[in-house]
């Protein structure tokens, strides 16, 4: 019996072709994607095709939808699971409720904050130091950094705190998306500063966790440490197997 090839679905053909597209770079984010008419144009195929793939590709976080106005591509979706509990706590915590601010203010950028950042060490930028508290003492300290540029004309500058989540701020008054994160995290001893603001003892472990926020381009938006008591945390995850 001869052999015989099944032929692709029409809509897999138009979204791998755009797929394919934005991660090459020919659609950057931001840009518009060809309108639904011009798409069913070029692949020669129905609306509903089209929109099933723009659909799968709006789903799977590529590209989204503005009312009015067509689809717009977000980049290339970051692969696996989402973020770690204690990064989620460290980049969503409402400043008004159960933390102390430390210092805001400008700062040079260290070595690994300029990394995270993409800028020269000792660029200056500004400073959000807070503290978590709960009934059994301080569970970690978190210094958020963000560029000047970024920083200026928020409340990112100011010392009250700030009401509902930094990222939602930012984005709002700046319209900056954080599209995805990249995470470091090392183990060290505590350093003299840490262990008074966290009130444990000298030589005690610490995790450091470096999150950077990133816009769907791979432009970062801000840069925060977490340092996190060994004695004060476990951690705990569940994730699925390949």
């Amino acid at each position: 019996m001869a052999g015989y090839e099944v032929p692709t679905p029409k809509y897999l053909r138009v979204l791998n072709t755009l797929r394919e597209r934005i991660e090459s770079g020919a659609y950057q984010p931001g840009a518009a994607l060809p309108s639904e008419s011009q798409l069913c144009t070029e692949f020669g195929v129905s609306r509903p095709t089209v929109l099933k793939a723009l659909g799968i590709l709006k789903q799977d976080g590529w590209i989204e939808s503005q009312q009015g106005k067509g689809s717009f591509v977000r980049g290339r979706p970051p692969a696996g699971r989402g973020a770690p509990q204690y990064a989620q706590d460290a980049m969503e915590l409402d400043e008004t409720a159960q933390v102390e601010i430390l210092h805001v203010g400008p700062v040079l950028a260290s070595a690994r904050i300029a990394a995270a950042l993409a800028i020269p060490e000792g660029t200056p930028v500004y400073e959000r130091r807070r503290r978590t508290v709960s009934e059994f003492g301080p569970v970690d300290l978190v210094c958020t950094f963000v560029p000047v540029e970024v920083a200026v004309g928020t409340a990112v500058t100011k010392p009250e705190p700030i009401a509902g989540t930094l990222t939602e701020h930012i984005g709002r008054l700046k319209q900056l998306r954080a599209d995805y994160a990249t995470e470091h995290l090392t183990a060290r001893t505590v350093t003299a500063e840490e262990a008074e603001v966290l009130a444990v003892e000298a030589g005690e472990a610490v995790l450091l966790v470096t999150v950077t926020l990133h816009q769907a381009s791979g432009e970062p938006i801000l840069a925060s440490q977490i340092v996190m008591p060994g004695s004060r945390h476990e951690i705990e995850d569940t994730y699925p197997l390949p």
